[in-house]
């Protein structure tokens, strides 16, 4: 259960809503309890009341206080379950807000690394199904368990103060709890394989379907559909266990409650009998138990689903738990960037050989190479993407560690070599990099990249879509567009990795004229695999894969 403790101390920061919804809840069952035993109190008072005046014995009932009773637990028990249902969904929602927004800030501050250990359709599972299956934390696991138990204890204490003969009938009920304990031990590790192979399903037929071409083209289709249909029958018979399982503990429960009411009524019988109890009031309390069974018949179905919560628990702590190193404030991004000896690490081995160099402030670096030579990972270790690296990396005054999320400081605007496009409007995905920048603004740097007249002869012009990952433009306009924003981040340092990627020389030679003045003011490192392919530079220096050890 460690898993659930920063959900359940997330989920306690609303307490006040939690008591709240869970006492509209109480409210709700004791409405039911109400109801049905003083219905049943009054229909069986009625009939005796009509047989001792059928045998001509005088006889008295008032109707109008127990038909007021009814009529007030009927209204209460409407009134009660509606607020309920309002109140409480709408503290779920609060919860399932408090929930993404934890996790969505534990990705943010992941490390590139531990991003990439995860399919896109991982990711996908852990913001839709892992999630749901803690939005549900309180509503079925919490609240319900809570809400029998105190009702449970409260009919104990009035059965003790009313007839003690009849707290019998309360033990099948209270032998409920190692029924679900059982439950919840024989289907903890079938239900966390649930949301595990449901991971693993989505993630095949994703795959599947993003490479049916290649697949078809090598005839190997029919054979990855076949291990995602072993993947899907492989979870319905995990699925069949755990329904099994939950419907043997839900006839458990149901036999649970109907036992505890034909000992009430036994007992009540009994009680009458012998003159204690009246047999209005030995009806009531039989009533009165069936409606107390009513708390406990949810609870099966919830208990046997606790190792989908606990395994989504995990799943989203391994996921988004960031080290505290990672939250270690930037070195300002001011000063010489002095680099001795440094180079990226992987498995204990230098990728590139040590680098020693010093880029004045305001300085631009061009780094040429060819695949493999080390030039990205490079940026990537200056923009705090890449962490294994050794010698010493010097910004100013300060020295950079490895262990900071973003070394060169907030003010670093970065372009990849596979920058990625949103799928929305032209406009949108320029303001990503300057939120407040105007229409002309965004004109201005699309066209210091050569894309204005492309952008201004679209229908929608800036609010155009551009698809899914760009989609709607070809390879040379996403490389442009994602330039643009690189160009319009107000930051003091630039890192380009190849950021002409897909253009035509001509245009090249237009575009590193026109952002020049994007260029002032900065210091600048660019990376490619020639000096004609990047932007005019002050210093250079050569990567070859042959000085990698």
């Amino acid at each position: 259960m460690r898993e659930l403790r920063p959900w359940l101390r997330l989920l306690w920061t609303r307490w006040p809503r939690l008591i709240i919804g869970g006492l509209l809840m109480f409210a709700t069952v004791l409405a039911g309890v109400g109801l049905l035993a003083l219905s049943g109190w009054f229909i069986t008072a009625t009939a005796l009341t009509g047989l001792l005046i059928a045998a001509g014995v005088k006889a008295y009932l008032d109707i109008y206080t127990p038909g007021g009773g009814i009529r007030f637990f009927a209204l209460a028990r409407t009134v009660s379950r509606y607020v309920e249902r309002l109140y409480n969904h709408d503290t779920v929602l609060r919860l399932l807000a408090d929930v993404r927004v934890t996790v969505f800030a534990g990705l943010s501050g992941a490390r590139r690394e531990q991003l990439n250990r995860r399919r896109p359709s991982d990711w996908l599972n852990r913001l839709t199904a892992d999630i749901d299956a803690l939005d549900t934390l309180y509503l079925r696991l919490i609240a319900p368990p809570a809400i029998a138990v105190i009702g449970l204890v409260l009919g104990a204490l009035i059965m003790l103060a009313v007839a003690p003969a009849l707290l019998w009938s309360l033990l099948p009920l209270a032998l409920l709890p190692a029924v679900l304990y059982l439950l919840a031990r024989r289907t903890l590790a079938p239900s966390r394989d649930l949301g595990e192979q449901t991971e693993a399903l989505r993630a095949g037929f994703v795959d599947t379907i993003e490479g049916s071409a290649e697949l078809q083209a090598a005839h190997l289709w029919e054979a990855e559909v076949g291990k995602v249909l072993q993947s899907s029958r492989a979870l319905d018979r995990t699925r069949l266990l755990v329904e099994n399982q939950t419907a043997l503990a839900d006839g458990l429960t149901v036999l649970a409650v109907q036992l505890s009411v034909v000992i009430a009524m036994l007992v009540g019988l009994s009680l009458w009998d012998a003159g204690h109890l009246s047999g209005p009031v030995a009806l009531l309390f039989t009533l009165a138990v069936l409606g107390l069974g009513e708390a406990f018949t949810g609870l099966p179905a919830a208990f046997s689903r606790l190792g989908t919560t606990l395994g989504a628990a995990l799943r989203l702590n391994q996921d988004t738990q960031t080290s505290a190193a990672d939250n270690e404030s930037a070195c300002p991004a001011t000063g010489p960037l002095r680099l001795s000896g440094a180079a990226p690490v992987r498995n204990g081995e230098t990728l590139t050989r040590p680098l020693s160099l010093t880029v004045p402030m305001n300085h631009r670096l061009a780094i040429v190479g060819r695949s493999g030579s080390g030039k990205s990972t490079l940026l990537d270790i200056l923009a705090g993407l890449h962490h294994d690296w050794t010698g010493e990396i010097m910004l100013g005054d300060g020295a950079l560690s490895p262990n900071q999320a973003g070394p060169l400081g907030r003010e670093v605007s970065y372009l990849t070599q596979h920058s990625y496009l949103f799928s929305d409007t032209v406009a949108a995905n320029l303001r990503i990099a300057s939120p407040d920048a105007t229409d002309e603004e965004l004109l201005a740097v699309l066209d210091a990249v050569a894309l204005a007249p492309l952008v201004k002869s679209l229908p929608a012009g800036l609010n155009t879509r551009v698809g899914d990952q760009g989609r709607g433009l070809s390879g040379g306009e996403r490389r442009r567009l994602a330039l643009a924003r690189a160009l319009m981040r107000p930051s003091r340092i630039l890192l380009l990795d190849e950021p002409f990627t897909g253009v035509d020389t001509a245009t090249i030679q237009r575009i590193k004229t026109s952002i020049e003045p994007w260029l002032e003011g900065r210091t600048c490192i660019f990376a490619g695999h020639a000096l004609s392919a990047l932007p005019d530079s002050d210093l250079q220096i050569e990567l070859n894969p042959s000085e990698t050890g």
